[in-house]
This record gives structure tokens, C-alpha cells and sequence, in this order.
């Protein structure tokens, strides 16, 4: 039958295709004039760079020959890269109006090719200048969107339902490189992941049935409630449909955590009690736990805003979207019954119901919010650091795990400070060491590690003793903020030595707001193996012409982190020699920002500073809360949290406040922009 009305649809859908008419009038009025004036000098059939030329290109997108070529186009346009800087520019108009009839031409034919802006690693080519300009794009907003649950929110939500079953997370969320890892464009449950839910929801459903007979007396398990025990003993009496009732009401308040409607109730109603009576009633009452649970509701997230449209044909999320998004964004689980209950009072209705629950929920220091944690962890990317293999008969002392651990304490420090927060964070000569908390006495303690020597990937002194009363301060001409701590450092490092590349990529990206390509498949992207040459001098193979197109951009940020080892240990030599830690700041688009930086703590206070900087880490904010990228429609929302972490005097606080409150999170919109 799937077969069958999958072949319905794809036949329904060539049909519309092949009725579509091409705009044959639009294309030589609109797109070849364009084509002409912008495009040609690069890509006719002399030069054709890139392997494209668009001389004599067909102008039927609908069925016409040439759909890899537009499909090239199109991305290119849509990611800023066509024409080149230096070339002339189309206008914003034009450069919309053409993007906009080449995908409307593609879709008449069935062709729908893939927007790469919404691409995870994708963030950074919307231009900076243009959002936060005074230009008006109007009010913002985000499409409808149906996306999975993380797996956290997944095994917490059916361990709140059944706790002692032994589960397995039915999916991961892949590594970020340098982007988050939670898209809503990222993931779907696949076959495998099917599977798994099947086999947790099958162990969940055996806990809550879980019927003991003792000297001929039946009781009930630890985790089998009352409502189910009722419903399943004595077995040789028939199943009762009020029973049945209660059940289904007790499921759905504890996996979707809301009563099922009236249709729900009676459909699930009748499948257990065809199930019990084919099946005996334990089996059938496993079955109708299973179909709870695997409902699509409790798998996914959904934000589709099926309101009332305002003037611009935006709709407010339903109250209780709203609530299951603000606990996703902060707590990495299902709503409290604080949140739960304003949606159902009609409390989470407009900006200031949600800004009074996103402060409640800031504020209340017994609710859990990893998702904070998580936002730096995935930003700074130093909690790879336990996955880098190091030869520790060179360092006995390295403990990445601790060093992790120790950076994670310094940023919640800062964060619950909450002032200057991204400067801070940039900046300080403040560190914990080897810090831990006692699981008995909840008060500090040594972080526990194999050894004692830990202290040293700090360039502590060998004889350094633990204190408690910490972070401690270190040298200011050694160490300054999260990317001199010796865990960001061994994150960004290779197995034997440092790597300059992948930290300037960092600062390039993260902190300058630049793109840099992905590495071309031809390039053989290999230093000299040659142990005799410093790090520096071995890059200067990417000093080459060809090489130095992307690597002008990286090399001059990467290597003043040239002043510390791939342990992460601050150094005055290599290999015997002064070890050179000169590089420059550069092609940011900001002249007060370029020049040479003598070394890493430079670079980076010198980063601190710009406002540049300050809007690009409220873009990565707005990517992690938001589960996307910015778009140009998004620049009243990204202007708004930045001048409201501004005005609370570099409050983190404030600028979470600010996006979880914005129309780009709470409205909803089905045209696309």
C-alpha cells in the first residue's frame, strides 16, 4: 500500500511538471541581462572558472537541459561568493530577484535544489555589515518546523516514565566541527534508530507491567503504577474499558505529559482491547504502553504556530510549544509543571508571559541547565580534548579529562558573575586547577586524577600545592582567557605537535565572523615530515601562491599560539631555539582591528575589544538557541540581543533573555523569505 501511494505521488508530481510552463519572458527580461552584466567575464566559454561556463546556457529551468549548472549558480548567489569581491556587484533587489525566479523556476519542474545557507557550517556567509546595519529587512521570524528530540531529552523523558529500565540512546548527535550540533535540518529516525526505540519501548513497557506472585499472592513492581496493576490482575477476568480509560489517561499525562483528545482516547481504546483479547491482556497492555511511546510527539519536537496570522502572516507558537521550547533551549528536557501550568492557564501567551518564565527558569539555581554549559562547550570546541591521542611518555601528566573539567568550572564562573561575560572569557589570567567538587561534602576538593602533576599544563611550579580557594591567577603574560587554557589548546593540537591551521581556523570563524572553503579533494594537504624544522617553518609550504589564498587568512591568527606546547604548556623555546609567536590580525573588514600582534595574549585582548567580535559571538548564540542560521530576516532579532547584552554591561544573561524572547523564537511563518 506504501509503495503503491508513493508511486501516486511521484506520478502526481511529474505530472504538475510536465504541464509547468518555463518563464521564457522573465528570463530574458530578468535573469539574462544579469547573467550578462555579472557573470560573463569569468564564466564564458574562454575562461570558465570553476569548470562553469553559462555562455549559451538553456534558460528552462523547468525541463531544460541545464539544471546542474543553475543548481551551481543558485548557490553560489545565495552563499555571496558570485560574483567575486573585486568584480561588480548586483544589488540587493537584483541579487533577491534572481535567486527567488531561479528557485521558483527549479520547483515548477520538480527540482528542488538544496539551500547550502541552511547548511550548519554555513552561518558565517550572510553578511555581517548588512545585519547589523540600519537596514530594514521588517519584523523577524522562523519557519514551522518539526524536529527530533536530542538524545538527552529522549532518555530522560523515558526514564521520568519508567526508571529502572536498562535503555540505549537510539541516536547521537554527530561531532560539530565548527559548527552546533543540534540543526533542526540535521536529523530524521532512520531504520536503525527504529529499531532501538522498538527494543526501549518494549523494556520500558516490561517495567511498568511488572506483576510478583508470591505464596499465591500477585503485587505489583517497584515501577509498575497502580492505574496499569488494576488493568492487568487478576488475568482471567476480562479487561474492563473503564480500566482501560485511566491507563490511557495515565500514559498520556506521563510520556506527552497532556490528556489525549477525545479521537486519540477512543482509537487507543480499541486497539488495547483487541490487543488484550488476542493477545492476553499483560501482552496487550505492553502494547498499548508501546504506541504511547512511540508516538511521533514523543519523539519529536514541533513548532508549527497554527494561530491566528498577524498583518505580516506570522503566528505566535500555541502556549504549550512555547513551553516545551524554553525548557529544550535551557534545561535538556521536558517542561516543569511551572512552565506546563502557565501554558494551560493561558499564561504563556505573549513576550512578557515568556520573559517572566525564561527569568524564573535564569534565576532558579535547583532547575538544571546543561544547554548553558553546552553552549560554550560546542562553542569554544576545548571538550575535544579528551579525544586527541597524546604519547604520554611525553607528558605523564596529562590529563585531559581534568583540564576539561577545570575549563568547564571557569566558564560557569564567569557566566554566573555575568559581567563582560565574552571578554572575560577572552581575557582573564584567572584559572581553576585540578578543581573538583567532593560527591559527600559538596565542597571543593581535588579534581581526582592518576597523578598529582596535572597543575603543570598550567606552567605551575613543580611544587605547587592544591587550594581550594580557587580560580587562582596566573602569569597575564602567559595566559589569557579560553583559548590559552591548556584544554582549548590540546583540542586545537595534533597527536605530536601543535596546529596552527585549525586554531586560526577557530579565530577566523568564531571570532572574526570569516568563511573559510572547504580544503579542495585535489590538495594534498601535508606538512614536511621533517623533526628538525620548527611548526612555522614547516608552513611555509602554504606560503604558495595557490595555498595562500585561504591560508593568508588562517596562518597570521594560528601562530601566535605558537607561545605554548601541544600539551597546552606555556614555552619560551622550540627545538632549542627562541620560539617565534608573531602573527598579525587581518582581512577582518575593520582597519582599526588589522595589524601585527606580537603573541597570542596580545591577539586575543586585542579581539576582545572589537564590537565586530561582540556581534559575531551573539550570531553563534542565535545558532545554538535557535537550532539554525541567521538569515537577513533575522537582523532585528541578532540587533536587539546584542544591544541588550550591551546595556546589561556584557550580560550573558541578558542576551539569552533576549533571543528565547524574540520573534525569530516565538513566530512562525510558512512563505519563505
Amino acid at each position: 500500500m506504501k509503495k503503491y501511494i508513493t508511486a501516486i505521488l511521484f506520478l502526481h508530481t511529474t505530472l504538475q511538471a510536465s504541464e509547468a510552463q518555463p518563464d521564457v519572458q522573465g528570463y530574458r527580461k530578468l535573469v539574462a541581462p544579469l547573467i550578462e552584466r555579472y557573470c560573463m567575464d569569468c564564466h564564458d566559454n574562454d575562461t570558465s572558472k570553476g569548470d562553469l561556463s553559462l555562455e549559451k546556457v538553456d534558460g528552462n529551468l523547468v525541463n531544460g537541459p541545464d539544471f546542474s549548472r543553475w543548481e551551481k549558480v543558485l548557490h553560489q548567489l545565495e552563499l555571496g561568493q558570485m560574483p567575486p569581491e573585486k568584480k561588480s556587484q548586483p544589488t540587493a533587489a537584483e541579487r533577491h530577484s534572481l535567486t527567488q525566479w531561479i528557485r521558483a523556476e527549479l520547483l515548477k519542474g520538480g527540482r528542488k535544489p538544496e539551500n547550502k545557507l541552511l547548511r550548519p557550517g554555513a552561518g558565517n556567509y550572510v553578511k555581517h555589515e548588512r545585519l547589523f546595519s540600519a537596514e530594514d529587512f521588517g519584523p523577524s521570524w522562523s519557519p514551522p518546523r518539526i524536529w527530533r528530540i536530542r538524545p538527552s531529552v529522549y532518555e530522560s523523558g523515558i526514564r521520568a516514565i519508567a526508571k529502572n529500565g536498562k535503555y540505549v540512546r537510539p541516536f547521537t548527535l554527530k561531532s560539530g566541527g565548527h559548527a552546533f550540533r543540534d540543526y533542526d535540518n540535521q536529523y530524521v529516525l532512520t531504520g536503525a534508530d527504529l529499531t532501538q526505540l522498538m527494543a526501549n519501548a518494549s523494556t520500558a513497557a516490561r517495567q511498568l507491567t511488572e506483576v510478583r506472585v508470591a505464596k499465591g499472592k500477585a503485587s505489583r513492581g517497584n515501577s509498575t503504577p497502580a492505574q496499569l496493576f488494576a488493568l492487568i490482575y487478576p488475568e482471567d477476568t476480562p479487561p474492563a474499558e473503564a480500566k482501560v480509560d485511566v491507563v490511557i489517561q495515565w500514559l498520556y499525562d506521563r510520556v506527552l505529559l497532556r490528556n489525549p483528545t477525545p479521537g486519540e482516547q477512543a482509537r487507543l481504546k480499541a486497539f488495547s482491547m483487541k490487543s488484550m483479547k488476542s493477545d492476553g491482556k499483560l501482552l496487550g497492555v505492553r502494547n498499548l504502553i508501546s504506541a504511547v511511546l512511540l508516538k511521533p510527539e514523543a519523539l519529536y519536537r514541533s513548532e508549527l504556530a497554527q494561530g491566528e496570522p498577524d498583518k505580516h502572516g506570522r503566528a505566535l507558537l500555541a502556549p504549550r510549544e512555547i513551553a516545551y521550547a524554553l525548557a529544550y533551549a535551557l534545561a535538556d528536557t521536558r517542561p516543569d509543571d511551572q512552565l506546563l501550568k502557565a501554558a494551560a492557564s493561558g499564561k504563556l501567551a505573549a513576550r512578557d508571559d515568556v520573559e517572566a518564565q525564561v527569568r524564573r527558569m535564569l534565576a532558579d539555581s535547583r532547575l538544571k541547565k546543561p544547554r548553558l554549559l553546552g553552549f560554550f562547550r560546542e562553542y569554544f570546541e576545548y571538550g575535544g580534548a579528551v579525544d586527541v591521542f597524546k604519547d604520554l611518555a611525553l607528558n605523564r601528566n596529562h590529563v585531559p579529562g581534568v583540564l576539561v573539567s577545570d575549563t568547564d568550572r571557569l566558564i560557569m564562573h564567569i557566566y554566573e558573575q555575568d559581567k563582560n561575560v565574552l571578554r572575560e572569557l577572552l581575557t582573564t589570567n584567572r584559572s581553576f586547577v585540578q578543581y573538583g567538587i567532593d560527591s559527600k561534602t559538596k565542597k571543593p576538593a581535588r579534581a581526582p586524577a592518576r597523578n598529582l602533576g596535572a597543575h603543570l599544563a598550567y606552567s605551575l611550579p613543580p611544587d605547587w600545592k592544591w587550594v581550594p580557594d580557587q580560580p587562582i591567577e596566573l602569569p597575564g603574560s602567559q595566559r589569557a582567557g579560553i583559548l590559552t587554557q591548556p584544554a582549548w589548546l590540546v583540542a586545537k593540537s595534533g597527536n605530536f605537535d601543535n596546529d596552527a591551521i585549525r586554531r586560526g581556523l577557530w579565530v577566523r570563524g568564531k571570532l572574526l565572523g570569516g568563511i573559510i572553503p572547504d580544503l579542495p579533494i585535489t590538495v594534498d594537504a601535508q606538512l614536511p615530515n621533517d623533526e628538525t624544522l620548527t611548526l612555522r617553518e614547516k608552513m611555509e609550504v602554504t606560503e604558495e601562491a595557490y595555498c595562500w589564498k585561504c591560508h593568508q587568512d588562517t596562518n597570521p591568527v594560528g601562530l601566535p599560539f605558537e607561545m605554548f606546547d601541544h600539551f597546552g604548556r606555556w614555552r619560551t623555546r622550540e627545538l632549542g631555539r627562541p620560539v617565534l609567536t608573531s602573527g598579525a590580525i587581518n582581512n577582518s573588514g575593520l582597519k582599526a582591528l588589522d595589524g601585527e600582534v606580537p603573541d597570542a595574549v596580545a591577539m586575543v585582548r586585542k579581539l576582545a575589544d572589537s564590537p565586530r567580535v561582540r556581534q559575531v559571538f551573539v550570531r553563534h548564540a542565535f545558532r545554538y538557541f535557535m537550532g539554525r542560521n541567521e538569515t537577513l530576516g533575522d537582523a532585528s532579532t541578532l540587533r536587539r540581543a546584542d544591544q541588550a547584552y550591551v546595556r546589561g554591561g556584557g550580560s550573558m544573561k541578558q542576551l539569552i533573555l533576549s533571543l528565547l524572547t524574540s520573534d525569530s523564537f516565538l513566530y512562525r511563518k510558512t512563505s519563505g523569505r
